[in-house]
């Protein structure tokens, strides 16, 4: 079974920035690493666009569609180590502030493996709103108080499943050195 590392936090905290930089230096190191981000299907994708950002329950059962053609994926690949950008924890953080009970989201995501170690980045709205450009999807202020909201369920989340959280605004080559070490810890890098 490979080790599974998520990388989660708002929208432009930098988790895609950081599962790069730490997915190039593990391949560096020789490891039999793969680096994906969810959504993963082109086609559950589109079916996520057309259904739109406000039903949770449809949101949750595409998502989650969407992880179960991931899962299957990546075990195919037989890595050693997969690095995530999102999973099943952006489900909880995104739909539950969406009025979704909380644990309806954990039994429906129950089957998937659980994360060896989940990072957060951690950021301040202000400052990701800054990384972000605006979207026609949403209006701005609703897309602001939206990730106030999640931003508090992440941390609700790293509290009671001991995520690993991390200052997003720390310099990329601080951040990236730290986490390939927590990653060598559970992996016994050479």
């Amino acid at each position: 079974m490979p080790r599974f590392i998520s990388f989660e936090g708002i929208d432009g905290a930098g988790k895609t920035t950081l599962a790069k930089k730490v997915y190039e230096v593990l391949k560096k190191k020789g490891y039999n690493v793969i680096l994906t981000q969810e959504p993963f299907t082109r086609e559950i994708t589109e079916l996520i666009k057309k259904a739109g950002w406000n039903d949770p329950v449809l949101l949750t059962l595409l998502f989650s569609a969407d992880r179960a053609f991931h899962i299957k994926w990546i075990m195919e690949q037989k890595p050693e180590i997969v690095l995530m950008d999102r999973y099943f924890h952006s489900t909880i953080a995104y739909q539950s502030v969406l009025g979704l009970d909380e644990k309806w989201i954990e039994e429906v995501n129950s089957k998937f493996p659980k994360p060896d170690i989940v990072f957060l980045l951690d950021i301040k709205v202000n400052e990701a709103i800054k990384r972000i450009r605006k979207d026609d999807q949403f209006n701005f202020e609703e897309k602001i108080a939206t990730l106030e909201a999640v931003r508090k369920k992440y941390l609700e989340l790293a509290r009671k499943y001991n995520f690993i959280v991390l200052d997003a605004m720390s310099k990329i080559e601080e951040l990236t050195e730290k986490t390939v070490q927590i990653i060598c810890s559970l992996v016994k890098c050479s």
